[in-house]
């Protein structure tokens, strides 16, 4: 009886450890980044390249507006460095929106 309960105690404690450390999510926050996406190529350049940029959780891109939406871990990158990697690829950012 006494092990039961032990092992009882044990489980509770470790449940309740998981619920407070699952409050720590990550904040995620969004940007459009407007971009001359000129044709498919363009579109696939951007694919290839700036999804697998460190933070980046979701992108689409929108050939007819220009625009790229980014949503991306504020913990890992910001808008400067992403600014950069489109830079990097020769596709300068004309201008960027944050999105609330």
């Amino acid at each position: 009886m006494k092990t039961k309960l032990t092992l009882l105690m044990c489980v509770l404690m470790l449940i309740g450890s998981t619920t407070l450390f699952a409050k720590d999510k990550p904040a995620r926050e969004t940007a459009v980044f407007y971009v001359a996406i000129h044709c498919d190529g363009c579109v696939k350049k951007i694919e290839q390249n700036i999804a697998f940029e460190k933070g980046v959780k979701d992108m689409r891109i929108n050939q007819k507006e220009q625009s790229v939406t980014i949503t991306y871990d504020p913990r890992k990158t910001d808008i400067e460095k992403l600014k950069a990697a489109f830079e990097k690829i020769k596709k300068p950012v004309s201008r960027v929106e944050t999105v609330k």
